[in-house]
């Protein structure tokens, strides 16, 4: 397994909010009232299962990484319109894969969320954090 990830899996890949890869543009689904909001991380993962709905493995790096700044924006959007979630999810891919997991979850926390983050605990990528 690979312990130093880049910080980017694939630069330049769906960097526009609107568009797709291939200019198409983007589905758009309104949200209203949810109790728990989910954030992909990235497709890449430290294992590859054969069942996984989005394919995820360690070559694979179709998403990039969500950063910690980008969850906050959604993080301030819940507040600015009084939604009453209750809980930020994660999943991936492996969130541990992404660098900046810690910081999204000490965000959510530090607002009073409850975390959940899906992982596959094949491996403790977080001892470094935890000493």
């Amino acid at each position: 397994m690979k312990d130093n990830i880049e910080p980017i899996a694939n630069p330049g890949k769906f960097e526009d909010p609107h568009l797709t890869a291939t200019g198409e543009t983007r589905a758009e689904v309104r949200l209203t009232h949810p109790e728990t909001l989910w954030f992909n991380t990235g497709t890449l993962c430290n294992i590859e299962c054969v069942n996984c709905y989005i394919e995820s493995s360690p070559k694979n790096d179709r998403l990039v990484y969500i950063t910690a700044d980008e969850v906050t924006g959604y993080l301030d959007q819940l507040d600015a319109r009084n939604w009453n979630v209750r809980e930020i999810g994660f999943t991936g891919g492996e969130p541990f894969m992404n660098p900046e997991i810690v910081a999204m979850t000490r965000r959510s926390l530090a607002r009073g969320y409850d975390v959940l983050i899906l992982t596959n605990a094949m491996r403790p990528m977080m001892r470094k954090f935890m000493r």
